[in-house]
């Protein structure tokens, strides 16, 4: 019996190591993830939505105490609305390559944080994708200035 283990020993266990190494570090180089790897992920991220479940039962009867993010608080928020409003006219005033793109992304943080603090101060904010129209835009900001907020 034992002399049936020593191969298994000595070229199945290392041979098995080598293939996993190489393996790993053709993964850790940008290459495709190895099959087990996939299939490990897979399986987890199907059982992950199963634990979240029990997770939120737990809490729900008060056995577990989970710490929830805090929100942005509304000034931090105003700041960060003021900025991007900068970056907007920064960028409309630079000569900067690909204009167009570079302002598209900074209307959409814009329109995002902006859509953040409408919520924030309960005024109702138009259903759809970022970014806003401008009519839309200057309506929330109007809103917004009314409700008592400035930046």
């Amino acid at each position: 019996m034992r002399a049936a283990l020593v191969p298994v020993f000595f070229v199945a266990l290392p041979g098995t190591l080598f293939i996993l190494l190489v393996q790993g570090l053709r993964w850790y180089s940008g290459g495709p993830t190895p099959r087990p790897m996939a299939a490990l992920g897979r399986v987890l991220r199907r059982g992950g939505s199963r634990w979240t479940g029990v997770l939120d039962g737990l809490e729900r009867v008060g056995l577990l105490d989970r710490r929830r993010p805090e929100p942005v608080p509304t000034v931090l928020l105003v700041l960060e609305l003021r900025r991007l409003a900068g970056e907007v006219r920064r960028i409309e005033a630079d000569v900067q390559p690909h204009p167009a793109a570079r302002i598209a992304a900074a209307l959409a943080a814009y329109d995002h944080v902006l859509v953040q603090l409408c919520s924030r101060n309960e005024v109702p904010t138009p259903i759809g994708l970022l970014p806003l129209d401008p009519r839309d835009r200057v309506g929330l900001e109007a809103e917004l200035v009314a409700s008592g907020v400035d930046w």
